[in-house]
């Protein structure tokens, strides 16, 4: 999870950061990263979860991004080759949810 901690703490954008047990959130105004270490109900593998901070639900409800990853460093990798596309997967899911909302 260190290194994971790591790029959070090293990306450009300000993140309040919030560990538990086998698990790591990350925060801005807008987004709410949720890393959880493998585990037998994960496949043994790192899972991301990434949604809007307003809609986030543990349980995966709410969920923009669900991304399973062998290592940590894939999990890092990705966050820094597909930030962009994450955010986008966001103002996606969003606009989404406000559509549902206004019908």
């Amino acid at each position: 999870m260190e290194n994971i901690k790591k790029w959070f703490e090293n990306d450009y954008e300000s993140y309040e950061i919030v560990e538990s047990e086998g698990r790591l959130d990350a925060m801005t105004n807008v987004a709410h990263f949720m890393i959880v270490e493998p585990h037998s109900g994960t496949d043994n593998r790192w899972m991301l979860r990434v949604t809007t901070r307003s809609a986030f639900d543990r349980w995966a409800n709410s969920t923009a991004v669900e991304i399973f990853f062998e290592t940590d460093i894939e999990l890092c990798n990705y966050l820094y080759t597909n930030q962009l596309d994450i955010y986008k997967n966001l103002l996606e899911y969003l606009s989404s949810e406000y559509d549902e909302e206004t019908e």
